[in-house]
């Protein structure tokens, strides 16, 4: 798996530069761009077992890292019983107080202090090295196009920062925002294609009727 290195030295690469021109800080802002991007589109899917330390309707998820949805939840949970996932949870709420996320249970039976909660989640990709990742999650086959789109972006970076900058050729910004444009946008062609090969709903369906048309037709 590539690190945030190797990542610079094909972004260079792509944009024909040496650092000359596009700086390790934006090459990385660019990147970190279509990361989240990508993130949302194909999410590294994991699960995490809780030992709860307090009882009560709601129980922090900070244990799950880089956590963007929920996808499924157990209580309680005992790995040994015959069927482990029995116990899964309809009745919860993600929300996300001072920016942790955390789960409100509205039904019975409430978490008590001691018990298990497994959780399935949708999460952040990262890139070993970037933003403090210990790890690259991307999948090898889906690094070229990363490139795409953070060339695409860096060169759009810097189309606007020559806006303003002395004896800049003309036409030359408008000739960078339209090639970086268009990188940019096989990018998100790319996204739209791999989101169709996710075998699961990030984002799952509600759980709570809106009103009485939602409850009659839901």
């Amino acid at each position: 798996m590539a690190n945030l290195a190797s990542y610079r030295t094909r972004l260079s690469n792509s944009l024909n530069d040496t650092t000359t021109k596009y700086s390790t800080d934006v090459l990385d802002e660019a990147l970190r761009k279509v990361l989240n991007e990508y993130s949302r589109a194909f999410p590294n899917l994991g699960s995490q077992v809780i030992t709860l330390t307090s009882a009560g309707r709601t129980q922090s998820l900070a244990a799950c890292s880089n956590l963007i949805s929920v996808l499924r939840l157990v209580h309680p949970y005992n790995a040994a019983a015959a069927d482990p996932y029995a116990g899964q949870r309809e009745d919860f709420l993600l929300t996300w107080p001072a920016g942790v996320p955390s789960v409100f249970f509205s039904g019975l039976p409430i978490p008590l202090s001691g018990e298990k909660l497994f959780v399935e989640f949708a999460s952040k990709q990262t890139i070993d090295d970037l933003d403090s990742a210990t790890a690259t999650t991307v999948r090898v086959d889906h690094e070229d196009l990363l490139v795409v789109g953070a060339s695409g972006q860096a060169a759009m970076i810097r189309a606007s920062g020559l806006n303003e900058a002395w004896g800049v050729k003309s036409g030359e910004m408008s000739q960078l925002m339209v090639w970086g444009s268009d990188q940019y946008a096989r990018f998100v062609q790319f996204l739209a294609e791999i989101r169709t090969e996710l075998s699961v709903d990030i984002f799952p369906d509600r759980y709570w009727e809106l009103d009485r048309w939602d409850k009659a037709n839901g």
